[in-house]
């Protein structure tokens, strides 16, 4: 019997996530997530107690996972390069999810606000200190450290965001970018950076 209600679970987070990939979160209905499941309000509410809280579970699963991704790359010592690949990646491979989330924050939903947040610029700070690393490296200096920063991300996380916006205003189909191509883009953005927005440093 456990076992049924932990499968019942998954499938209503599971709905959830397709509904939000559908409409965003702002519109979710705990109904719907219960239809579309195959479950009823009751069991919504024994497994989550509210659409706030489920909600949260998903964003809060969404993003550790991320998190995850990034600090496994080399504990609390990455490389720039790879930071920005697997940024790149997460945003390609979850553009479908990211898009409506970014659309709620737009149109002011309040728990999506909150947990951004509270959350949101932990793999800024994981990205701050592989940029300091490779600037180090390098003998570097961002003149602007947050503007590298906004321009990294701009450059290997947006793309494939507004690729899906493209995608729904259009009849046409984009191919995913492969992980070849998502390597030259990260390439380009760290000579971008290199050669825009970083001076020498002055050796004593």
């Amino acid at each position: 019997m456990a076992r049924k209600s932990s499968d019942l679970d998954k499938k209503m987070v599971a709905a959830g996530i397709e509904l939000i990939q559908e409409g965003g979160i702002a519109r979710l209905s705990t109904r719907e997530i219960a239809d579309r499941a195959g479950a009823n309000l009751g069991m919504f509410n024994y497994h989550f107690g509210t659409k706030e809280k489920f909600i949260l579970k998903i964003l809060n699963d969404f993003y550790q996972k991320f998190l995850d991704d990034l600090m496994g790359l080399n504990g609390e010592d990455p490389e720039l390069e790879a930071v920005l690949h697997q940024i790149a990646a997460f945003s390609r491979d979850n553009r479908k999810l990211l898009t409506p989330i970014l659309s709620d924050v737009l149109v002011g939903d309040k728990v999506v606000i909150r947990f951004l947040k509270k959350n949101f610029s932990k793999h800024f700070l994981v990205l701050e200190l592989a940029l300091q690393k490779h600037l180090k490296l390098k003998n570097l200096l961002a003149s602007n450290p947050h503007h590298a920063i906004r321009f990294l991300i701009g450059a290997v996380g947006v793309p494939n965001i507004l690729l899906e916006i493209s995608e729904k205003g259009s009849r046409y189909k984009y191919s995913p970018e492969s992980d070849e191509e998502l390597v030259s883009r990260v390439k380009a953005a760290i000579i971008g950076l290199e050669s825009k927005l970083c001076i020498s440093e002055m050796l004593s």
